[in-house]
């Protein structure tokens, strides 16, 4: 299994390839996303998955998915410069993150993150895009809603003053973080 010193490969999901037969992050809605609901999303042009596998493997040890989306910039605590005061400002949104539990605790979940900040910035300089949004699940109760909350904090994702489950960093933080 993954051990810290292992390189993963993060590749597009391709269900008639990769192994998720197993999968078990201990996050029910997230196994079942994989395991009946990716498949038929993918399919059908509503979100991209990635995995991660060992080189030249195919058993899924984590995976996250993206798709286009768009935020309305009313909920910002101060708009964009260039940007209208109302209306909506593209955004890439992260749906899910998820590391199988033979896999958690080497810092995998965190390459599957440096991954989507890749995947924005090609996105952002391919369309436009302003920021990377994502909504926190509450799945697990409130102290699991407060780790996961936190994690993203700490890669500087914030809250909106609304609704603190919605959280959002801009391009130019993630720009930073893929260049350093």
């Amino acid at each position: 299994m993954l051990t810290e010193d292992c390189l993963v490969v993060i590749e597009q999901w391709e269900p008639a390839r990769h192994d998720r037969s197993s999968f078990d992050c201990g996050v029910d809605r997230l196994n079942n996303f994989l395991k009946f609901s990716a498949k038929k999303q993918q399919k059908d042009d509503m979100t991209r998955v990635y995995v991660a596998v060992l080189p030249g493997e195919t058993m899924i040890l984590g995976y996250h998915t993206i798709n286009a989306g768009v935020m309305n910039v009313s909920e910002l605590a101060k708009p964009p410069k260039g940007a209208a005061s109302h209306g909506d400002i593209p955004v890439l949104f992260l749906g899910q993150v998820a590391v199988d539990k033979r896999a958690q605790g080497n810092g995998l979940c965190s390459i599957l993150m440096h991954h989507v900040f890749e995947k924005a910035c090609i996105v952002g300089d391919a369309v436009g895009c302003f920021a990377v949004l994502l909504d926190v699940m509450s799945d697990g109760g409130e102290d699991a809603f407060r780790r996961r909350k936190n994690w993203y904090e700490e890669f500087g994702f914030q809250s909106f003053v609304s609704n603190q489950a919605r959280m959002f960093m801009t391009m130019r933080q993630v720009r930073l973080i893929v260049e350093g």
